[in-house]
Protein backbone atom coordinates (compact mmCIF):
# COMPACT_ATOMS: atom_id res chain seq x y z
CA UNK A 1 0.00 0.00 0.00
CA UNK A 2 1.30 3.43 -0.99
CA UNK A 3 0.27 6.76 0.54
CA UNK A 4 0.64 10.14 -1.16
CA UNK A 5 0.81 13.24 1.03
CA UNK A 6 -0.65 16.23 -0.82
CA UNK A 7 0.01 19.83 0.20
CA UNK A 8 -1.06 23.16 -1.29
CA UNK A 9 1.19 26.00 -0.17
CA UNK A 10 1.94 29.69 -0.56
CA UNK A 11 4.66 31.66 1.23
CA UNK A 12 5.26 29.01 3.88
CA UNK A 13 9.06 29.23 4.14
CA UNK A 14 8.97 29.44 7.94
CA UNK A 15 7.19 26.14 8.48
CA UNK A 16 7.21 23.91 5.39
CA UNK A 17 10.55 22.31 6.24
CA UNK A 18 9.17 20.87 9.49
CA UNK A 19 6.04 19.64 7.73
CA UNK A 20 8.04 17.84 5.06
CA UNK A 21 10.45 16.39 7.61
CA UNK A 22 7.53 14.79 9.46
CA UNK A 23 6.36 12.80 6.42
CA UNK A 24 7.40 9.11 6.56
CA UNK A 25 10.18 8.40 4.04
CA UNK A 26 8.18 5.74 2.22
CA UNK A 27 5.24 8.12 1.62
CA UNK A 28 5.08 10.05 -1.63
CA UNK A 29 4.94 13.83 -1.10
CA UNK A 30 3.50 16.35 -3.57
CA UNK A 31 3.69 20.09 -2.98
CA UNK A 32 1.50 22.37 -5.09
CA UNK A 33 2.61 25.99 -4.92
CA UNK A 34 -0.06 28.61 -5.63
CA UNK A 35 2.19 31.64 -6.04
CA UNK A 36 4.89 31.88 -3.38
CA UNK A 37 7.19 34.88 -3.47
CA UNK A 38 9.52 33.63 -0.73
CA UNK A 39 11.73 30.53 -0.50
CA UNK A 40 8.90 27.99 -0.16
CA UNK A 41 9.45 26.37 -3.55
CA UNK A 42 13.21 26.16 -3.14
CA UNK A 43 12.87 24.56 0.30
CA UNK A 44 10.42 21.99 -1.04
CA UNK A 45 12.61 21.20 -4.02
CA UNK A 46 15.67 20.76 -1.82
CA UNK A 47 13.70 18.22 0.24
CA UNK A 48 13.37 16.00 -2.80
CA UNK A 49 9.57 16.02 -3.01
CA UNK A 50 7.46 16.49 -6.13
CA UNK A 51 6.80 20.21 -6.65
CA UNK A 52 4.16 21.58 -9.02
CA UNK A 53 2.89 25.10 -9.64
CA UNK A 54 -0.68 26.27 -9.93
CA UNK A 55 -2.31 29.56 -10.92
CA UNK A 56 -4.50 30.44 -7.95
CA UNK A 57 -8.18 30.89 -8.86
CA UNK A 58 -9.74 31.55 -5.43
CA UNK A 59 -10.93 27.94 -5.19
CA UNK A 60 -9.35 25.63 -2.64
CA UNK A 61 -11.09 22.52 -3.96
CA UNK A 62 -9.75 23.07 -7.46
CA UNK A 63 -6.24 23.32 -6.03
CA UNK A 64 -6.66 20.25 -3.80
CA UNK A 65 -8.00 18.18 -6.67
CA UNK A 66 -5.26 19.35 -9.03
CA UNK A 67 -2.61 18.44 -6.47
CA UNK A 68 -4.23 15.04 -6.02
CA UNK A 69 -4.12 14.42 -9.75
CA UNK A 70 -0.34 13.94 -9.47
CA UNK A 71 -0.63 11.39 -6.65
CA UNK A 72 0.29 7.81 -7.51
CA UNK A 73 -0.49 6.30 -4.10
CA UNK A 74 -3.44 4.10 -3.21
CA UNK A 75 -4.52 6.70 -0.66
CA UNK A 76 -4.13 10.45 -0.30
CA UNK A 77 -3.32 12.15 3.01
CA UNK A 78 -3.77 15.93 3.03
CA UNK A 79 -1.30 17.99 5.07
CA UNK A 80 -0.97 21.76 5.44
CA UNK A 81 2.43 23.44 5.52
CA UNK A 82 2.01 24.56 9.14
CA UNK A 83 1.17 21.06 10.35
CA UNK A 84 3.29 18.05 11.24
CA UNK A 85 2.62 14.33 11.35
CA UNK A 86 3.49 12.17 14.38
CA UNK A 87 6.40 9.73 14.31
CA UNK A 88 4.09 6.70 14.21
CA UNK A 89 2.03 7.88 11.22
CA UNK A 90 2.96 4.87 9.10
CA UNK A 91 1.83 2.41 11.75
CA UNK A 92 -1.46 4.23 12.40
CA UNK A 93 -2.31 4.50 8.70
CA UNK A 94 -1.54 0.84 8.05
CA UNK A 95 -3.70 -0.26 10.97
CA UNK A 96 -6.59 1.87 9.73
CA UNK A 97 -6.41 0.55 6.17
CA UNK A 98 -6.33 -3.04 7.42
CA UNK A 99 -9.44 -2.40 9.49
CA UNK A 100 -11.28 -0.17 7.00
CA UNK A 101 -10.06 -0.80 3.44
CA UNK A 102 -11.15 1.73 0.82
CA UNK A 103 -12.59 4.05 3.49
CA UNK A 104 -12.09 7.76 4.12
CA UNK A 105 -10.79 8.83 7.51
CA UNK A 106 -11.06 11.85 9.74
CA UNK A 107 -7.95 12.78 11.71
CA UNK A 108 -7.38 14.87 14.83
CA UNK A 109 -5.93 18.32 14.29
CA UNK A 110 -4.47 19.78 17.48
CA UNK A 111 -4.24 23.57 17.55
CA UNK A 112 -1.67 24.69 20.08
CA UNK A 113 -2.46 28.09 21.57
CA UNK A 114 -0.76 30.04 24.33
CA UNK A 115 -3.29 29.21 27.05
CA UNK A 116 -5.24 26.21 25.75
CA UNK A 117 -5.34 23.42 23.20
CA UNK A 118 -8.22 22.97 20.81
CA UNK A 119 -8.76 19.84 18.77
CA UNK A 120 -11.03 19.17 15.86
CA UNK A 121 -11.56 16.44 13.30
CA UNK A 122 -11.38 16.75 9.55
CA UNK A 123 -11.48 14.23 6.71
CA UNK A 124 -7.93 14.27 5.40
CA UNK A 125 -7.43 10.67 4.22
CA UNK A 126 -9.23 9.06 1.29
CA UNK A 127 -8.78 6.43 -1.45
CA UNK A 128 -7.07 7.69 -4.58
CA UNK A 129 -9.46 6.01 -7.01
CA UNK A 130 -10.90 9.05 -8.78
CA UNK A 131 -14.25 8.79 -6.99
CA UNK A 132 -13.32 11.11 -4.12
CA UNK A 133 -12.92 14.83 -4.82
CA UNK A 134 -12.98 18.04 -2.83
CA UNK A 135 -16.00 20.33 -3.13
CA UNK A 136 -16.41 23.94 -1.99
CA UNK A 137 -14.36 26.98 -2.91
CA UNK A 138 -13.28 27.39 0.73
CA UNK A 139 -13.42 25.07 3.77
CA UNK A 140 -13.45 22.34 1.19
CA UNK A 141 -14.80 18.90 2.05
CA UNK A 142 -14.17 15.46 0.58
CA UNK A 143 -17.14 14.26 -1.46
CA UNK A 144 -17.97 10.87 -2.88
CA UNK A 145 -19.85 11.60 -6.07
CA UNK A 146 -22.39 14.28 -5.06
CA UNK A 147 -22.46 14.00 -1.27
CA UNK A 148 -20.02 14.36 1.63
CA UNK A 149 -18.00 11.16 1.87
CA UNK A 150 -18.67 8.66 4.62
CA UNK A 151 -15.69 8.18 6.91
CA UNK A 152 -14.33 6.48 9.99
CA UNK A 153 -12.19 8.15 12.69
CA UNK A 154 -8.47 7.44 12.48
CA UNK A 155 -6.35 7.79 15.61
CA UNK A 156 -3.90 10.11 13.85
CA UNK A 157 -3.15 13.54 15.35
CA UNK A 158 -1.73 16.34 13.23
CA UNK A 159 -0.22 19.24 15.16
CA UNK A 160 -1.10 22.65 13.75
CA UNK A 161 1.55 25.20 14.70
CA UNK A 162 0.17 28.08 12.67
CA UNK A 163 -2.91 28.62 14.82
CA UNK A 164 -1.39 31.17 17.17
CA UNK A 165 -0.25 33.40 14.32
CA UNK A 166 -3.65 33.08 12.65
CA UNK A 167 -5.27 34.00 15.95
CA UNK A 168 -3.46 37.34 15.89
CA UNK A 169 -4.03 37.83 12.16
CA UNK A 170 -7.80 37.56 12.06
CA UNK A 171 -8.30 40.82 10.16
CA UNK A 172 -6.18 39.57 7.27
CA UNK A 173 -7.93 36.22 7.45
CA UNK A 174 -11.32 37.91 7.11
CA UNK A 175 -10.19 39.93 4.12
CA UNK A 176 -8.95 36.74 2.44
CA UNK A 177 -11.74 34.37 3.28
CA UNK A 178 -14.93 36.36 3.75
CA UNK A 179 -15.42 37.10 0.02
CA UNK A 180 -14.96 33.39 -0.70
CA UNK A 181 -17.46 32.46 2.02
CA UNK A 182 -20.03 34.88 0.62
CA UNK A 183 -19.50 33.68 -2.92
CA UNK A 184 -20.01 30.09 -1.83
CA UNK A 185 -23.19 30.94 0.08
CA UNK A 186 -24.59 32.86 -2.88
CA UNK A 187 -24.35 29.65 -4.85
CA UNK A 188 -25.22 27.34 -1.92
CA UNK A 189 -27.43 29.29 0.51
CA UNK A 190 -28.47 26.18 2.44
CA UNK A 191 -24.95 24.93 3.16
CA UNK A 192 -25.15 24.52 6.92
CA UNK A 193 -21.44 23.82 7.27
CA UNK A 194 -20.46 27.05 5.51
CA UNK A 195 -22.99 29.03 7.54
CA UNK A 196 -21.23 27.61 10.60
CA UNK A 197 -17.87 28.73 9.21
CA UNK A 198 -19.26 32.24 8.66
CA UNK A 199 -20.45 32.33 12.25
CA UNK A 200 -17.11 31.02 13.43
CA UNK A 201 -15.08 33.74 11.73
CA UNK A 202 -17.31 36.48 13.18
CA UNK A 203 -17.13 34.82 16.61
CA UNK A 204 -13.32 34.98 16.43
CA UNK A 205 -13.61 38.73 15.83
CA UNK A 206 -15.93 39.15 18.84
CA UNK A 207 -18.70 40.23 16.44
CA UNK A 208 -21.21 38.15 18.35
CA UNK A 209 -24.35 39.58 16.76
CA UNK A 210 -23.16 38.55 13.29
CA UNK A 211 -21.97 35.21 14.65
CA UNK A 212 -25.36 34.55 16.22
CA UNK A 213 -27.15 35.33 12.95
CA UNK A 214 -25.13 32.85 10.91
CA UNK A 215 -24.94 30.16 13.59
CA UNK A 216 -28.71 30.23 13.99
CA UNK A 217 -29.13 29.91 10.23
CA UNK A 218 -26.77 26.94 10.30
CA UNK A 219 -28.75 25.19 13.05
CA UNK A 220 -31.99 25.82 11.19
CA UNK A 221 -30.69 23.78 8.25
CA UNK A 222 -31.16 20.88 10.64
CA UNK A 223 -28.19 18.63 9.84
CA UNK A 224 -28.11 17.21 13.36
CA UNK A 225 -26.23 14.11 12.18
CA UNK A 226 -23.25 16.11 10.89
CA UNK A 227 -20.27 16.60 13.21
CA UNK A 228 -20.36 20.37 12.85
CA UNK A 229 -23.91 20.62 14.25
CA UNK A 230 -23.23 20.19 18.00
CA UNK A 231 -20.12 22.37 17.65
CA UNK A 232 -22.31 25.07 16.10
CA UNK A 233 -24.76 24.66 18.97
CA UNK A 234 -22.07 25.22 21.59
CA UNK A 235 -20.53 28.17 19.74
CA UNK A 236 -23.96 29.78 19.52
CA UNK A 237 -24.37 29.22 23.25
CA UNK A 238 -21.09 31.02 23.96
CA UNK A 239 -22.07 33.88 21.62
CA UNK A 240 -25.38 34.29 23.44
CA UNK A 241 -23.53 34.18 26.77
CA UNK A 242 -21.16 36.92 25.63
CA UNK A 243 -24.11 39.17 24.73
CA UNK A 244 -25.87 38.77 28.08
CA UNK A 245 -28.34 36.18 26.84
CA UNK A 246 -27.32 33.27 29.04
CA UNK A 247 -30.92 32.36 29.89
CA UNK A 248 -31.71 32.07 26.20
CA UNK A 249 -28.63 29.90 25.71
CA UNK A 250 -29.75 27.64 28.57
CA UNK A 251 -33.16 27.17 26.97
CA UNK A 252 -31.53 26.37 23.64
CA UNK A 253 -29.07 23.78 24.97
CA UNK A 254 -31.50 21.93 27.21
CA UNK A 255 -33.32 20.77 24.07
CA UNK A 256 -30.18 18.95 22.91
CA UNK A 257 -28.53 17.80 26.15
CA UNK A 258 -29.47 14.15 25.58
CA UNK A 259 -28.66 14.11 21.85
CA UNK A 260 -24.86 14.24 22.17
CA UNK A 261 -23.93 12.13 25.22
CA UNK A 262 -20.29 11.91 24.08
CA UNK A 263 -19.70 15.67 23.68
CA UNK A 264 -18.31 17.19 26.92
CA UNK A 265 -18.35 20.78 25.67
CA UNK A 266 -22.14 20.87 25.84
CA UNK A 267 -22.61 20.09 29.56
CA UNK A 268 -19.50 22.13 30.37
CA UNK A 269 -21.10 25.18 28.79
CA UNK A 270 -24.36 24.40 30.57
CA UNK A 271 -22.42 24.57 33.83
CA UNK A 272 -21.00 27.98 32.94
CA UNK A 273 -24.44 29.24 31.93
CA UNK A 274 -25.94 28.00 35.20
CA UNK A 275 -23.27 30.00 37.04
CA UNK A 276 -24.28 33.07 35.03
CA UNK A 277 -28.01 32.72 35.62
CA UNK A 278 -27.81 31.60 39.24
CA UNK A 279 -29.40 28.26 38.42
CA UNK A 280 -27.51 26.74 41.35
CA UNK A 281 -29.03 23.27 41.25
CA UNK A 282 -27.79 22.71 37.69
CA UNK A 283 -24.16 23.74 38.16
CA UNK A 284 -22.64 20.64 39.73
CA UNK A 285 -24.63 18.09 37.66
CA UNK A 286 -23.55 19.81 34.44
CA UNK A 287 -19.83 19.77 35.23
CA UNK A 288 -20.11 16.22 36.58
CA UNK A 289 -21.66 15.11 33.27
CA UNK A 290 -18.73 16.70 31.46
CA UNK A 291 -16.30 14.82 33.71
CA UNK A 292 -18.15 11.55 33.16
CA UNK A 293 -17.81 11.96 29.39
CA UNK A 294 -14.12 12.84 29.49
CA UNK A 295 -12.22 14.30 26.57
CA UNK A 296 -13.81 14.08 23.13
CA UNK A 297 -12.28 11.94 20.42
CA UNK A 298 -15.02 12.76 17.96
CA UNK A 299 -15.91 16.43 17.90
CA UNK A 300 -14.14 19.77 17.74
CA UNK A 301 -13.46 20.34 21.41
CA UNK A 302 -11.52 22.47 23.88
CA UNK A 303 -8.97 20.45 25.85
CA UNK A 304 -9.88 20.08 29.50
CA UNK A 305 -13.65 20.54 29.35
CA UNK A 306 -14.07 16.84 30.10
CA UNK A 307 -11.25 16.70 32.65
CA UNK A 308 -9.28 19.41 34.46
CA UNK A 309 -11.42 22.44 33.52
CA UNK A 310 -14.62 20.70 34.59
CA UNK A 311 -12.94 19.61 37.83
CA UNK A 312 -11.72 23.16 38.46
CA UNK A 313 -15.20 24.62 38.02
CA UNK A 314 -16.61 22.03 40.39
CA UNK A 315 -13.96 23.17 42.86
CA UNK A 316 -15.13 26.77 42.41
CA UNK A 317 -18.74 25.74 42.96
CA UNK A 318 -18.05 23.81 46.14
CA UNK A 319 -15.82 26.57 47.48
CA UNK A 320 -18.62 29.10 46.94
CA UNK A 321 -21.22 26.95 48.70
CA UNK A 322 -18.85 26.40 51.61
CA UNK A 323 -17.89 22.76 51.09
CA UNK A 324 -14.14 23.21 51.44
CA UNK A 325 -13.27 19.51 51.47
CA UNK A 326 -15.12 18.91 48.19
CA UNK A 327 -13.58 22.03 46.69
CA UNK A 328 -10.11 20.84 47.62
CA UNK A 329 -10.83 17.39 46.16
CA UNK A 330 -11.73 18.82 42.76
CA UNK A 331 -8.95 21.41 42.78
CA UNK A 332 -6.46 18.62 43.47
CA UNK A 333 -7.89 16.59 40.60
CA UNK A 334 -7.48 19.56 38.28
CA UNK A 335 -4.04 20.47 39.61
CA UNK A 336 -2.71 16.98 38.86
CA UNK A 337 -2.95 17.99 35.20
CA UNK A 338 -1.03 21.19 35.94
CA UNK A 339 -4.00 23.51 35.50
CA UNK A 340 -2.63 26.74 36.95
CA UNK A 341 -5.90 28.25 38.26
CA UNK A 342 -6.46 25.10 40.34
CA UNK A 343 -2.90 25.17 41.65
CA UNK A 344 -3.41 28.80 42.71
CA UNK A 345 -6.73 28.13 44.47
CA UNK A 346 -5.20 25.32 46.51
CA UNK A 347 -2.82 27.84 48.07
CA UNK A 348 -5.78 29.54 49.75
CA UNK A 349 -7.51 26.42 51.12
Amino acid sequence: MKVSVCMIVRNEQDCIKNALASIPPDFEAIVLDTGSTDQTVQIAQSSGVIVKKYAWNDNFSDARNYCGSFATGDYILVLDADETLPANTNEIVNQFVLQYPKMCASVFIKNEMEDEIKTHRMVRFYPNDGMYLFHGIVHEQVYYKDAPAEFKPMNLTLTHYGYEQEHYDQKNKISRYLPLYKKHLEENPNDGYMLYQMGKIYFAQNDYSSAIRYLMQSLNIGEANRLYFPVTLVMLGYALKETGRSSEAEQLLVNFENDYPDFPDLPFLQGLLAMDTGNIQRIAPAFQRALAIGESAKYTSVAGVGTYKAAYNLGVYYEIVGNTSKAKEYYLSSATENYKPAVERLKFL
